[in-house]
């Protein structure tokens, strides 16, 4: 049975809520809401696609496909270190902006 073309998947608004156009860590995917909810309401979201940010401060994003990272809700070239932080890349920066790929985040990584 198909479900979706899984461009866009609903999730249930972790602790915090999730707002409109800002990236998340969801479980092992960084998504990006469509909708603004509070905690525990079910809003729209995108895995992949192209988006402009935020991103990091002094990350100034090129056409070159570096390496994107996640790191408290903004995209970096840093690879961030340390507990609970995602480690390996979600994307790659290109034309200004996110390219993400809908790829998962190890477990250890979103811990």
């Amino acid at each position: 049975m198909h479900i979706s073309d899984g461009k866009k998947i609903d999730i249930v608004a972790p602790a915090g809520g999730a707002k409109k156009d800002v990236p998340l860590l969801y479980g092992n995917l960084v998504v990006v809401p469509n909708l603004s909810g509070s905690a525990g309401t079910v809003v729209s979201a995108r895995y992949t696609g192209h988006f402009d940010g935020p991103i990091k401060p002094g990350d100034e994003p090129m056409f070159m496909g570096e390496f994107a990272y996640f790191d408290e809700g903004e995209f970096t070239k840093t690879q961030p270190q340390g507990a609970g932080k995602v480690t390996e890349p979600v994307g790659v920066f290109n034309d200004g902006g996110v390219l993400l790929t809908g790829e998962l985040v190890a477990p250890e990584a979103a811990a």
